[in-house]
């Protein structure tokens, strides 16, 4: 009997371990499984957030490529109007120049025309102290 019971014993005890070994076993995948879905979870938002990301990206670039456009298209008509200012400056500039001259051609024809009248009336002068001599 003692032979029985050390058997009996033996079997209990590797029973136990073998049920014992399961139970970790068990937990052990539990904990595993538990793992692997919240890593997956994570990975899921991952990928999300990365699209979202990227749709971000995109709308940004789109608009910085509208605004590079534009900027250069800005930049186009300022250089425009840059030249144009500085033609019409110039062009003020020689209509300054020839008012000047103009004025000037003006003084002296003016100058001119005293002269003459002058001529003028000294010879209506002289012709009129000529005139009761006859």
């Amino acid at each position: 009997m003692i032979k029985r019971t050390s058997s009996v014993r033996r079997c209990f005890i590797i029973a136990l371990s073998v049920l014992f070994f399961l139970t970790v076993s068990y937990v052990y995948l539990g904990y595993l499984k538990n793992t692997y879905e919240n890593d997956l979870l994570s990975s899921n938002r991952c990928f999300s957030e990365l699209n979202s990301l990227k749709y971000q990206l995109d709308v940004v670039t789109e608009y910085k490529d509208r605004l590079d456009k534009l900027l250069t298209d800005t930049q186009q008509k300022c250089d425009y109007e840059k030249e144009r200012f500085k033609e019409i400056m110039d062009s003020c500039l020689a209509m300054k120049q020839q008012t000047s001259i103009c004025q000037s051609q003006f003084e002296d024809l003016q100058t001119e025309c005293k002269k003459v009248k002058e001529q003028l009336d000294k010879h209506k002068k002289e012709i009129e102290k000529l005139k009761p001599a006859r």
